[in-house]
C-alpha cells in the first residue's frame, strides 16, 4: 500500500514538474515574441526617422541646385560643366533612393533577412561616399578653372591674383563646411544602421 502511494506521489510530482516546465516554456516563448515585436517596432521607427532625415536633406540640397545652376549660367560658365553638375546631383539623389529604399511595414518580419539588407545598405552607402569623393575631386578643379576662365580677361594681373586667392580661400572654406556636414550626416545614417543591426543580433542570440 505504501509503495502504491509512493508511486502515486511520484507521478503527481512528475506531472506537476511537467506542468511547470510547460508553463516556463510558454512564458519564454511569449517573452521571445514580445521582444521580437519590440525590436520590430524599434527598427521600423528608426527607419522612418532615417527616411525623414533623408527627405529633408534631399529637399534642401534639391532646392539649392536650381539657384546654383542659374548662377553658373549668369556667370558664363560652360554648359559642359553645368550639365556635369546637374548629373552629379541627380546621380546622388538616385543613389540615395536606391540605397535606402526599404519597405518599412515589412521590416522585422524576417529578422535575418532584415539584418542582411541593413548590412548591404551600409556597404552601398560607403561605396557611394567613395564615388562622391572621386566626383568632387573632378568637380572642384574644373569649377576653379571655369571661374578663372570667365574672369581672367576682365582683371589685371594684381586684381586677378587677389581674386584667385579669394576664390581659393572660399573654396577651401566651402569644402571644409560641406565635408563636415556631409560626413556628419553619413555617420548618423551609418550609426542608425548599426543600432538596428545590433538590436536584431541581440535578439537572435537570445533565441
Amino acid at each position: 500500500m505504501e509503495t502504491l502511494n509512493d508511486n502515486l506521489n511520484d507521478f503527481t510530482e512528475l506531472d506537476d514538474l511537467r506542468q511547470q516546465i510547460a508553463a516556463l516554456k510558454n512564458k519564454v516563448d511569449q517573452q521571445g515574441r514580445l521582444n521580437e515585436a519590440l525590436v520590430k517596432k524599434t527598427i521600423q521607427g528608426k527607419m522612418r526617422s532615417l527616411h525623414h532625415n533623408l527627405f529633408w536633406y534631399c529637399l534642401i540640397v534639391g532646392l539649392f541646385v536650381p539657384f546654383m545652376v542659374w548662377d553658373f549660367i549668369e556667370s558664363g560658365i560652360s554648359w559642359a560643366f553645368i550639365i556635369f553638375t546637374i548629373v552629379m546631383f541627380a546621380g546622388s539623389f538616385v543613389a540615395e533612393y536606391l540605397i535606402n529604399r526599404m519597405k518599412i511595414s515589412g521590416m522585422g518580419d524576417d529578422l535575418v533577412e532584415t539584418a542582411r539588407k541593413l548590412m548591404q545598405m551600409k556597404r552601398n552607402r560607403k561605396k557611394q561616399l567613395i564615388i562622391g569623393f572621386c566626383t568632387i575631386a573632378i568637380w572642384l578643379p574644373w569649377y576653379f578653372y571655369e571661374i578663372y576662365k570667365t574672369t581672367a580677361s576682365e582683371l589685371g594681373p594684381e586684381s586677378l591674383a587677389t581674386f584667385i586667392l579669394i576664390i581659393l580661400i572660399s573654396m577651401t572654406a566651402g569644402v571644409v563646411i560641406g565635408l563636415s556636414i556631409g560626413l556628419s550626416f553619413y555617420r548618423k545614417l551609418q550609426r542608425t544602421n548599426d543600432e538596428m543591426i545590433d538590436q536584431i543580433n541581440d535578439l537572435t542570440r537570445e533565441q
